[in-house]
């Protein structure tokens, strides 16, 4: 998580020639050092100059245009580049191309080997994105946005040239998003695109999920939920292909909602978040001719518990304890296994009957 907070110092308001900064642990920028030989010798710093044009990476000159001016933004960690940013702005001073890519340039298109992927996002001279584009082993992953009055009414997902789907944006009169509709282009998008890459779906405000994705995109093909032990549950779900996928949002832009069906337009699943404040309490599923629950318990921020329900019948409960996830599988109302997980690792397994 740390490099993300880190990242912060990637857009600092003042935008002089030449400064380099010492920052805070947690990465906001917060004093300007001439010199750049005591910067480097900070934990953190971060360096902006405007560049020409020979000094653009190859990935980054298809995005090009004469008329803008080029920024470079190097971040070091203990003297040593840690990640490399540029920033392309029109006559006006809009940003037009943000692109962020790690420190080895040879790196990208090789996700597993970085820490964030290299990506590149495209404005519109009115400051909407309209492209982004991210860069992995898999391929060129871009997502081209439609608006409508200001309003994101379609989002068209790539990769490489093959469409993958369309998401379709609804909102209610006052403006609040409604649902969300995503299309599949082929049978069996969805389980093909997952099996592409290890990269999880993205994070949604509110919900307490996976790393990000390698589409940053409204919703994702895969399971929206945690990737620990915790939840497992609902792979069952995200592994049918569904040919379009809702997805239903209250006022405060949760997700209520999301039900898939198949090319027929026939149900297949329907999954159903229970909110309490920014957390969700219980998920609902029905999967015919199966229907289940998920309850969770906290403390504080932090998810302690949860209990696995199917037909009414608890089928597996886990708590957490420290760095320990302690998972039971129950039988009949008794608890018939016990397993320790430690980091997602099995430390300990034992029969309890």
């Amino acid at each position: 998580m740390k490099i993300i907070l880190l990242l912060i110092v990637f857009f600092p308001a003042s935008l002089q020639a030449q400064q380099w900064y010492k920052s805070n642990q947690a990465g906001i920028a917060l004093e300007r050092i001439p010199s750049r030989m005591v910067a480097l010798h900070q934990e953190w710093a971060l360096s902006v100059e405007r560049v020409n044009r020979t000094t653009l990476p190859a990935i980054l000159r298809y995005y090009d245009n004469t008329s803008y001016s080029l920024e470079q933004r190097l971040l070091y960690e203990r003297g040593k580049i840690k990640r490399r940013q540029w920033i392309f702005r029109d006559a006006g001073g809009v940003t037009r191309v943000n692109a962020s890519l790690p420190a080895d340039l040879s790196a990208v298109g090789k996700e597993e080997s970085i820490e964030v992927p290299a990506f590149v996002e495209i404005f519109a001279s009115n400051r909407t994105l309209t492209e982004f584009h991210q860069y992995l082993s898999t391929g060129i992953y871009t997502t081209r946005f439609t608006y409508r009055e200001g309003l994101l009414i379609r989002s068209d997902t790539f990769l490489d040239k093959a469409h993958l789907w369309i998401d379709l944006y609804r909102y209610t009169r006052s403006a609040m998003l409604r649902y969300v509709e995503r299309n599949y282009l082929a049978a069996g998008t969805s389980a093909a695109f997952q099996g592409r890459s290890s990269q999880p779906p993205l994070n949604l405000p509110g919900l307490d999920l996976r790393p990000p994705p390698p589409i940053a995109d409204f919703v994702s093909p895969g399971s929206l939920y945690d990737n620990s032990i915790m939840t497992e549950v609902l792979d069952f779900i995200y592994n049918v292909s569904a040919a379009k996928v809702i997805y239903n949002t209250d006022n405060q832009g949760r997700i209520t909602s999301e039900t898939r069906y198949n090319e027929e337009d026939e149900i297949l699943a329907v999954i159903t978040n229970e909110w309490t404040g920014d957390k969700i309490s219980a998920i609902l599923w029905s999967a015919p001719p199966d229907k289940g629950r998920i309850v969770f318990r906290y403390s504080g921020k932090d998810r302690i518990s949860e209990e696995n329900f199917r037909n009414d019948v608890l089928e597996r409960k886990v708590n957490r304890q420290g760095d320990q996830e302690i998972e039971e599988i129950f039988m009949n109302g008794k608890a018939i296994l016990r397993t320790v997980w430690e980091d997602g690792r099995k430390v300990s397994e034992e029969e309890l009957r």
